[in-house]
């Protein structure tokens, strides 16, 4: 997963606290890889037939004045935390999951704030799929929780599926961050040790400079139990499954939604 050019970053910006943490958590990747800032908001009030014009003899009025502002805003954050980073921003009319669908395809990598998208899990949601990680043609990163964590990665293991845990160490490595390992509650400890074993075999022959260095058991079969074993990690990596009937979409791993839910650190979704 050698990126040969600066990873494209494209960030969702809406008017959330939560977004805002999106474009902070962004800025610093950007910094660690070498990366691009690409700031894009969902105008969706021309589709609603909203008149987005400012009021007659009042500067600054209106709502698309008020969305430049919300970038104008966003920039400045990203600026504070990455000042040499290359960044560019864009209001595109639209609904913001086609909108951010649609940017995926130019992009490495898309970042949104939890609740943002916990909103827009409500209307968009199937009962199989994620609909912006399903569609996304690039990973997508969750930012909730504590944004200024410093512990290791945790790293969700998906079995024979090494997609994941490949991604997991190219952010150490770039972030400067030890893995930590996540296995389910049905793994015996002999088992963990020998996943454990496996994952760092692979990795040191990949990435000689990441350390794997613990493996941990999920005391139970549920997201929540996934979460709570990940605590002090600074970001979970999580694997989108393939689906079978469009390899050009992903389907949202079965607890994926749940680990959203309860999540207390940025989790970033591999397309596998």
């Amino acid at each position: 997963m050698t990126q040969a050019t600066a990873p494209r970053i494209t960030v969702g910006v809406f008017d959330a606290p939560e977004a805002d943490d999106a474009v902070r958590w962004a800025a610093r990747h950007a910094q660690h890889t070498g990366g691009t800032l690409h700031l894009l908001h969902a105008f969706v009030w021309t589709e609603l037939d909203v008149n987005t014009d400012p009021v007659p003899g009042l500067s600054g009025s209106g709502i698309r004045s008020a969305a430049n502002a919300l970038i104008v805003e966003a920039v400045r954050i990203a600026r504070e935390i990455a000042p040499d980073v290359p960044i560019t921003s864009q209001i595109v009319d639209g609904n913001a999951v086609p909108v951010l669908v649609g940017a995926s395809g130019e992009s490495d990598l898309m970042v949104v704030g939890g609740r943002g998208l916990g909103r827009l899990l409500t209307l968009v949601v199937g009962s199989k799929s994620l609909a912006l990680a399903a569609k996304s043609r690039c990973p997508v990163v969750v930012v909730r929780g504590d944004i200024d964590g410093d512990g290791p990665i945790g790293l969700v293991d998906h079995g024979e599926d090494h997609a994941n845990e490949q991604r997991a160490a190219d952010l150490a490595a770039a972030w400067g961050r030890d893995l930590v390992l996540i296995v389910r509650a049905m793994t015996s400890p002999d088992e963990a040790q020998h996943v454990l074993g496996a994952v760092r075999d692979r990795l040191g022959r990949t990435h000689p400079q990441v350390y794997v260095r613990d493996v941990v058991i999920a005391s139970a079969e549920t997201a929540r139990e996934l979460v709570h074993a990940s605590e002090g990690a600074s970001l979970m990596v999580v694997a989108g499954e393939r689906s079978a009937k469009d390899a050009s979409r992903i389907h949202a791993p079965r607890q994926l939604v749940t680990v959203l839910r309860y999540a207390n650190t940025p989790v970033w979704i591999e397309r596998s």
